[in-house]
């Protein structure tokens, strides 16, 4: 496993950053997949994240949920923390964030999408930062790393599901200067 780095150059990166897509199974939620006798599906989500992804909407950041599942449960979840752009059950993340960056005149430098596993690295290719959590597939752990030593990388030492999220938030908080509490007091962004 690569040594986990979690530098990054708040001036140019941290600051500036305007947008941010999740991958939803393994990031948001622990990757866990649970169906109940009649087949329905649940997935659990971490309030600590929950918190984190409401922060970062606070600092008026765009968000956006890519996900490679058609899940139903990735509606409910943008509805419940007002995230404007979902795509899911897409195959070509890399295309999803760049619809994303157009629908909201966003650049890409000034983005940053956080994976897990693999099917991530196109889209976490195309951002000015990423960021994945620390129990990531050994590939997407090696490449954010190797980012994180150029300041445009962010590993967790959370795991996915349980905080990794949060602590990319407390991250930009901290680049920018700010706690979560004075955060909390200003009026979200509609």
């Amino acid at each position: 496993m690569p040594e986990r780095m979690t530098r990054l150059n708040p001036k140019q990166d941290l600051i500036a950053l305007q947008a941010v897509a999740f991958d939803v199974d393994g990031v948001l939620t622990d990757g866990t997949l649970t169906w109940s006798p009649s087949g329905e599906e649940s997935k659990s989500f971490s309030f600590t994240d929950i918190m984190g992804v409401s922060l970062l909407r606070r600092l008026g950041l765009k968000m956006a949920l890519i996900s490679g599942e058609a899940s139903p449960l990735v509606d409910l979840y943008a509805k419940k923390m007002h995230i404007p752009f979902v795509a899911k059950g897409t195959r070509d993340k890399a295309k999803a964030v760049r619809e994303f960056a157009a629908k909201f005149d966003l650049k890409l430098e000034q983005m940053a999408f956080v994976g897990d596993d693999v099917n991530d690295l196109a889209a976490m290719e195309l951002t000015g930062l990423c960021a994945c959590p620390a129990n990531s597939a050994a590939e997407v752990l090696a490449y954010v790393a190797e980012r994180a030593a150029a300041g445009t990388g962010f590993v967790s030492e959370q795991m996915g599901g349980h905080g990794a999220v949060r602590s990319f938030a407390d991250a930009v908080l901290a680049a920018r200067g700010l706690r979560g509490r004075d955060v909390l007091l200003q009026d979200a962004p509609k």
